[in-house]
């Protein structure tokens, strides 16, 4: 599946955004800082965690980012094009998922969910990049948008407390 989107932020903003994200997951699973010229074709890690080996296809920064994601049962091929226009920055942003070359011949209501959940994924994915760029250059820290551990702690916490409060 493929989104296009125009935003109001800059080809430099986007790479630089791109770069920190990816040299900190490198930093994560390999317990070693990268540098940022690490980051061309033909770069390896892996995800010990997702048990997944991660490859860049291809990086030519200012214009596009291409990397495939491998398990042992299936594989993301992830691939970001950019377009500096006069309203904007045009993101094309393309992922194709093992499988989904069988989605054709799913039946309608699949092949219909399969490609809405895909499609708010990904625009979430943009989006949430997007946003995070924008607050970088307001002088904000961008907010990791996953639950931390703390969270799930209050929570746990508040639920508690309202079982003993029926009780």
């Amino acid at each position: 599946m493929k989104l296009i989107r125009t935003f109001a932020i800059t080809s430099k903003e986007f790479y630089d955004y791109l770069e920190n994200a990816l040299m900190e997951e490198i930093a994560k699973n390999t317990n070693k800082k990268p540098k940022r010229t690490s980051i061309k074709k033909g770069f390896t890690y892996e995800n010990k965690n997702a048990k997944s080996k991660i490859v860049i296809d291809e990086y030519v920064r200012g214009h596009s980012y291409q990397s495939t994601v491998r398990s042992a049962t299936s594989f993301i091929h992830v691939r970001y094009e950019t377009e500096e226009t006069e309203e904007g920055l045009k993101i094309s942003f393309e992922q194709v998922m093992s499988g989904d070359e069988d989605i054709p011949n799913k039946n309608v209501l699949y092949r219909t969910w399969y490609n809405w959940i895909t499609f708010g994924r990904m625009s979430h994915t943009l989006y949430d990049m997007r946003d995070a760029i924008i607050k970088i250059r307001n002088g904000e820290s961008p907010q990791n948008t996953s639950m931390s551990y703390d969270s799930h702690k209050r929570l746990k916490k508040y639920l508690t407390k309202k079982v003993e409060e029926q009780e």
